[in-house]
């Protein structure tokens, strides 16, 4: 059953066949909080868990932050329900951040999918029309990603979204109290 959640006042960002796609909302914090919780141990490879995550607390003070970044052109935050899937759960989490425009005109990708949804392209799915749509909406020339090196999962999506390695840097983030090498990856907007 292909149900739209039923929420308030979240605007649902772009049509989508798979996702429910809406903008971050404070309608989300519950269900922020419980994605965090479910995905505790499998978010790992991705980002450092602290507990902060999991309290209610912290997107309460922390989505009106991102709201802020939307709405002055800064990032994207978009928060995803699969349509055949729990409406009150979310399914994964996608982010453009640092938006920068001038001579840069690029962000830094990001992507969180539910540990029970893996396997079966819906990141993929999510993503292949959504990267060039925030590229042509924010006039963007690259979007960058990064990955730790042995989350090939990661990997093999970015590749097939268009994502080339660029290069490796070492120590380049800190998760979870460890500095972690990356592989740096771009997509380039083929109409520039």
């Amino acid at each position: 059953m292909s149900i739209q959640p039923a929420l308030d006042t979240a605007v649902l960002w772009t049509e989508h066949p798979q996702w429910w796609l809406y903008g971050i909302h404070p309608q989300f914090v519950q269900a922020l909080v419980r994605f965090h919780q479910r995905n505790r141990l499998h978010l790992r490879m991705a980002m450092s868990l602290g507990p902060e995550l999991e309290q209610e607390a912290y997107w309460e003070a922390e989505i009106p932050r991102r709201q802020a970044d939307m709405q002055a052109g800064r990032a994207v935050h978009l928060v995803g329900f699969l349509r055949q899937g729990d409406d009150r759960e979310i399914g994964g989490l996608v982010s453009f951040w640092g938006i920068e425009h001038g001579d840069f005109e690029a962000c830094t990708l990001s992507f969180l999918l539910d540990r029970q949804l893996e396997g079966r392209s819906l990141m993929h799915q999510w993503l292949g029309p959504v990267v060039p749509e925030v590229m042509s909406r924010h006039h963007l020339h690259r979007v960058m990603a990064t990955h730790l090196p042995e989350n090939l999962r990661s990997a093999a999506l970015l590749k097939r979204l268009g994502f080339v390695v660029e290069g490796y840097a070492r120590d380049f983030v800190k998760l979870n109290g460890r500095w972690r090498d990356n592989v740096l990856l771009s997509r380039v907007s083929p109409d520039d």
